[in-house]
Protein backbone atom coordinates (compact mmCIF):
# COMPACT_ATOMS: atom_id res chain seq x y z
CA UNK A 1 0.00 0.00 0.00
CA UNK A 2 2.70 2.31 1.16
CA UNK A 3 4.64 1.78 -2.51
CA UNK A 4 1.33 2.25 -4.49
CA UNK A 5 1.05 5.54 -2.95
CA UNK A 6 3.92 6.98 -3.09
CA UNK A 7 4.59 5.61 -7.03
CA UNK A 8 1.22 7.66 -7.84
CA UNK A 9 2.87 10.65 -6.28
CA UNK A 10 3.85 12.84 -9.87
CA UNK A 11 5.95 15.24 -8.25
CA UNK A 12 8.33 12.23 -6.20
CA UNK A 13 7.23 14.48 -3.41
CA UNK A 14 7.24 11.39 -1.41
CA UNK A 15 9.59 8.39 -2.12
CA UNK A 16 9.90 5.46 -0.33
CA UNK A 17 13.60 2.55 0.00
CA UNK A 18 12.34 -0.43 0.60
CA UNK A 19 14.28 -2.01 3.71
CA UNK A 20 12.55 -6.02 3.57
CA UNK A 21 14.51 -6.59 0.41
CA UNK A 22 11.38 -6.51 -1.66
CA UNK A 23 11.88 -4.25 -5.14
CA UNK A 24 12.77 -0.77 -5.19
CA UNK A 25 10.77 1.44 -7.39
CA UNK A 26 12.08 0.94 -11.12
CA UNK A 27 12.48 3.72 -14.14
CA UNK A 28 9.05 3.90 -16.20
CA UNK A 29 9.51 1.97 -19.51
CA UNK A 30 8.37 5.38 -21.46
CA UNK A 31 10.11 8.57 -20.19
CA UNK A 32 6.70 11.11 -20.35
CA UNK A 33 6.80 14.57 -19.25
CA UNK A 34 3.17 15.63 -19.00
CA UNK A 35 1.63 19.37 -19.31
CA UNK A 36 -1.28 19.97 -17.54
CA UNK A 37 -3.89 22.21 -18.05
CA UNK A 38 -3.04 25.79 -16.13
CA UNK A 39 -0.24 24.10 -14.48
CA UNK A 40 3.17 22.30 -14.01
CA UNK A 41 5.14 19.68 -16.06
CA UNK A 42 4.96 16.41 -14.74
CA UNK A 43 7.86 14.35 -15.04
CA UNK A 44 8.19 10.41 -15.32
CA UNK A 45 11.88 9.39 -16.20
CA UNK A 46 15.16 8.35 -14.92
CA UNK A 47 15.29 11.99 -14.05
CA UNK A 48 18.67 13.30 -13.81
CA UNK A 49 19.10 16.50 -12.10
CA UNK A 50 22.32 17.91 -11.32
CA UNK A 51 24.00 15.51 -9.26
CA UNK A 52 20.46 13.34 -8.39
CA UNK A 53 18.56 10.62 -10.14
CA UNK A 54 14.39 10.67 -9.16
CA UNK A 55 12.11 9.14 -11.14
CA UNK A 56 8.75 11.48 -10.41
CA UNK A 57 8.76 15.40 -10.44
CA UNK A 58 6.37 18.57 -11.26
CA UNK A 59 8.46 21.24 -12.86
CA UNK A 60 7.70 25.04 -12.92
CA UNK A 61 6.20 26.46 -15.95
CA UNK A 62 4.59 29.35 -14.60
CA UNK A 63 7.92 30.97 -13.95
CA UNK A 64 6.21 32.08 -10.28
CA UNK A 65 7.52 29.54 -8.10
CA UNK A 66 9.72 30.19 -5.40
CA UNK A 67 11.30 26.73 -5.28
CA UNK A 68 12.52 27.14 -9.56
CA UNK A 69 12.83 24.88 -11.47
CA UNK A 70 10.30 22.45 -9.29
CA UNK A 71 6.74 23.94 -8.91
CA UNK A 72 5.29 25.25 -5.68
CA UNK A 73 1.57 25.73 -6.56
CA UNK A 74 2.25 29.26 -7.64
CA UNK A 75 0.67 28.43 -10.64
CA UNK A 76 -2.76 28.63 -9.03
CA UNK A 77 -2.23 32.38 -7.12
CA UNK A 78 -0.58 34.18 -10.10
CA UNK A 79 -3.50 33.05 -12.37
CA UNK A 80 -1.45 31.06 -14.80
CA UNK A 81 -3.32 30.42 -18.11
CA UNK A 82 -1.82 27.79 -20.59
CA UNK A 83 -3.30 24.66 -22.48
CA UNK A 84 -2.32 21.35 -21.40
CA UNK A 85 -3.81 20.46 -25.22
CA UNK A 86 -1.24 21.80 -27.39
CA UNK A 87 -1.13 20.65 -31.39
CA UNK A 88 0.22 18.11 -31.53
CA UNK A 89 3.00 17.46 -34.28
CA UNK A 90 3.27 14.20 -36.35
CA UNK A 91 6.60 12.59 -35.12
CA UNK A 92 8.14 9.24 -35.64
CA UNK A 93 8.70 6.96 -32.85
CA UNK A 94 11.78 6.71 -30.78
CA UNK A 95 13.92 3.72 -31.23
CA UNK A 96 14.55 3.34 -27.53
CA UNK A 97 11.47 4.88 -25.24
CA UNK A 98 12.99 5.20 -21.65
CA UNK A 99 16.71 5.93 -20.08
CA UNK A 100 18.33 8.48 -18.25
CA UNK A 101 16.30 11.59 -18.68
CA UNK A 102 18.78 15.16 -18.45
CA UNK A 103 16.98 17.75 -17.09
CA UNK A 104 19.05 21.54 -16.69
CA UNK A 105 17.60 24.41 -15.83
CA UNK A 106 19.51 26.67 -17.81
CA UNK A 107 20.64 30.22 -15.97
CA UNK A 108 17.13 32.39 -16.33
CA UNK A 109 15.84 30.11 -19.29
CA UNK A 110 14.09 27.43 -20.22
CA UNK A 111 14.64 24.01 -19.33
CA UNK A 112 16.87 21.66 -21.31
CA UNK A 113 15.50 18.26 -21.59
CA UNK A 114 18.00 15.46 -22.93
CA UNK A 115 17.53 11.72 -23.62
CA UNK A 116 14.58 9.73 -25.08
CA UNK A 117 11.23 11.53 -24.04
CA UNK A 118 7.70 11.76 -24.96
CA UNK A 119 5.63 14.59 -24.49
CA UNK A 120 2.11 14.26 -23.43
CA UNK A 121 -0.80 16.56 -23.17
CA UNK A 122 -2.69 16.24 -20.17
CA UNK A 123 -5.47 13.92 -21.39
CA UNK A 124 -2.48 11.40 -23.06
CA UNK A 125 -2.01 12.06 -26.36
CA UNK A 126 1.65 12.70 -27.51
CA UNK A 127 2.53 15.93 -28.49
CA UNK A 128 6.22 15.04 -29.72
CA UNK A 129 8.72 12.64 -29.44
CA UNK A 130 12.26 13.89 -29.38
CA UNK A 131 15.60 13.23 -27.45
CA UNK A 132 16.53 16.78 -26.62
CA UNK A 133 13.68 19.62 -26.60
CA UNK A 134 13.52 23.31 -24.79
CA UNK A 135 10.58 23.65 -22.37
CA UNK A 136 9.44 27.04 -21.10
CA UNK A 137 9.42 27.83 -17.58
CA UNK A 138 9.05 31.34 -17.53
CA UNK A 139 5.27 31.04 -18.42
CA UNK A 140 5.45 33.69 -21.05
CA UNK A 141 6.40 31.49 -24.61
CA UNK A 142 3.81 32.19 -26.98
CA UNK A 143 4.56 28.51 -28.57
CA UNK A 144 4.17 26.46 -24.68
CA UNK A 145 5.07 24.33 -23.85
CA UNK A 146 8.34 24.92 -26.13
CA UNK A 147 10.58 27.99 -25.16
CA UNK A 148 10.68 30.56 -27.78
CA UNK A 149 13.18 33.06 -25.93
CA UNK A 150 10.73 35.37 -24.31
CA UNK A 151 12.37 34.81 -21.18
CA UNK A 152 14.86 36.94 -22.43
CA UNK A 153 12.29 39.86 -22.92
CA UNK A 154 10.77 39.50 -19.50
CA UNK A 155 13.37 39.29 -17.48
CA UNK A 156 12.69 35.93 -16.30
CA UNK A 157 15.14 34.60 -13.24
CA UNK A 158 15.38 31.23 -11.90
CA UNK A 159 17.80 29.08 -10.17
CA UNK A 160 19.10 26.49 -12.49
CA UNK A 161 20.82 23.44 -11.75
CA UNK A 162 22.28 21.38 -8.75
CA UNK A 163 22.09 24.33 -6.21
CA UNK A 164 18.34 24.08 -6.76
CA UNK A 165 18.16 20.29 -6.15
CA UNK A 166 20.50 19.99 -3.32
CA UNK A 167 18.47 22.96 -1.33
CA UNK A 168 15.30 20.48 -1.17
CA UNK A 169 16.64 17.41 0.19
CA UNK A 170 13.84 15.61 2.16
CA UNK A 171 13.31 14.66 5.54
CA UNK A 172 12.76 11.34 6.67
CA UNK A 173 10.53 9.34 8.40
CA UNK A 174 10.23 5.06 8.92
CA UNK A 175 7.50 2.53 9.01
CA UNK A 176 8.25 -0.84 9.26
CA UNK A 177 9.82 -2.15 6.45
CA UNK A 178 10.31 1.10 4.71
CA UNK A 179 12.06 4.53 4.44
CA UNK A 180 9.07 7.44 3.45
CA UNK A 181 10.59 10.99 2.72
CA UNK A 182 8.68 13.71 1.63
CA UNK A 183 10.03 16.91 0.36
CA UNK A 184 9.28 19.92 2.63
CA UNK A 185 8.86 22.47 -0.24
CA UNK A 186 5.18 20.98 -1.21
CA UNK A 187 4.27 18.88 1.74
CA UNK A 188 4.48 19.68 5.71
CA UNK A 189 7.52 16.90 6.76
CA UNK A 190 5.13 14.25 8.55
CA UNK A 191 7.30 11.47 10.97
CA UNK A 192 5.61 8.34 9.59
CA UNK A 193 5.79 5.59 12.33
Amino acid sequence: MIVAIAESCPSGAITYIRKDAGPQEQPPVVNTVRIRENGSLALHAEIVLGDETSFRATLCRCGASENKPFCDGSHNKSGFAATGEPALKDTPALDARNGPLTVTPTKNGQLKLEGNLEIVTGTGHTVDRTQRTFLCRCGHSANKPFCDGTHKKVGFVGQSGAAAKAANLPPQGERSNFIVAQRSWLYRPARIG
